[in-house]
């Protein structure tokens, strides 16, 4: 029987910059326990500066992007409510 723990560390994981294509780097590594498990958590980054810059603009802009995608549906959702609620009154 094989242990899993121990074949999960045999495997070469692989892990290519989006932008560039080159093999990303280990940046932090964090480890915690969560009830009877052990998360690990790894923070990885292009060895290329550059490259990494342009790739956390185009990750920061697209998080601005998805916050105000969210901020007008909730906008739009209100206003559907208040046009029900005087469709419901008049």
């Amino acid at each position: 029987m094989v242990n899993t723990a121990q074949s999960f560390k045999n495997k070469i994981m692989s892990n290519k910059c989006s932008r560039c294509g080159k093999q990303r780097v280990v940046v932090k590594t964090k480890k915690e326990k969560v009830g009877n498990s052990y998360i690990i958590s790894r923070e990885m980054s292009c060895p290329d500066k550059e490259c990494q810059k342009q790739v956390e603009k185009v990750l920061s802009n697209e998080a601005k992007k998805r916050v105000f995608i969210k901020s007008e549906q909730l906008k739009r959702e209100e206003e559907r409510k208040k046009r029900i609620a005087s469709n419901l009154k008049g």
